[in-house]
């Protein structure tokens, strides 16, 4: 079965709005995140200078989707299945791309580091990471080691293209749509849920920081999701004679 075509035109009218409103919602996620310690509550300001620094990824990742979905439905001539599982791979990458600027600088924090991980110590003084930008004391000082959490979350997302090529070969074209893009999902919201144990961030809720709270939700609402896709499949399946 030959897979569905999106237009150029609604391909555009569609992505593009996606992608604004995937820097909204990173922008907006990491505001909430930071309330008070970035001093948003203080300066509102401070609120759209997104150039200063301050994004959440999973906010891309959600209000993305969402506005994507939203105005896909409003035209109705884009597959909404077909069109999510030929982004994943896309997103993840980006996702990749954007960790590298993170190991550079070392924005995002994370605990002490030994064998077998993999271990940096940044002690430039205008870096960003957990060096002399800090005083002993800070949450956000180490004085040794700690783990490249940037990093693993990288390899994670590579792993999630990875797999999504390898999904598309079995399951494009092939009715219902969509499956690849929420076994995307869950994968790459578990891999989160678990290395930000790896990281020093806010606790929110339950001890969770705000990143492992959203993937909760994600893989929750991705599980029930692909029970339904998988055996709307199999009844769509042909059955002998």
């Amino acid at each position: 079965m030959k897979p569905p075509t999106v237009e150029p035109s609604g391909a555009a009218a569609t992505a593009t709005p996606a992608v604004i409103g995937g820097i909204i919602g990173a922008r907006l996620f990491h505001v909430i995140d930071c309330w008070s310690l970035c001093g948003y509550d203080k300066d509102p300001l401070l609120i759209p200078q997104i150039w200063t620094g301050g994004i959440a990824i999973m906010g891309a990742v959600v209000v993305g989707a969402l506005t994507g979905y939203v105005l896909a439905v409003r035209r109705g001539d884009i597959p909404i299945g077909a069109t999510a599982d030929a982004a994943a791979a896309g997103i993840g990458i980006g996702m990749a791309l954007g960790r590298i600027g993170d190991i550079i600088n070392g924005e995002h924090h994370a605990v002490p580091c030994g064998p077998p991980g993999i271990c940096v110590t940044y002690d430039n003084p205008d870096s960003l990471g957990q060096g002399p930008a800090f005083g002993a004391g800070d949450p956000r000082y180490s004085a040794d080691p700690v783990h490249l959490a940037v990093g693993y979350e990288m390899l994670w997302d590579l792993a999630g293209v990875a797999l999504v090529l390898l999904l598309r070969r079995r399951l494009a074209g092939k009715p219902p749509e969509g499956r690849v893009f929420w076994i995307w999902l869950a994968f790459q919201s578990f891999g989160r849920f678990i290395i930000s144990f790896l990281r020093v961030d806010k606790a929110d809720l339950f001890g969770l920081y705000q990143a492992q709270l959203v993937s909760v939700i994600l893989i929750a609402l991705a599980l029930p999701i692909l029970v339904t896709l998988f055996r709307m499949a199999r009844s769509q399946a042909p059955t002998a004679a």
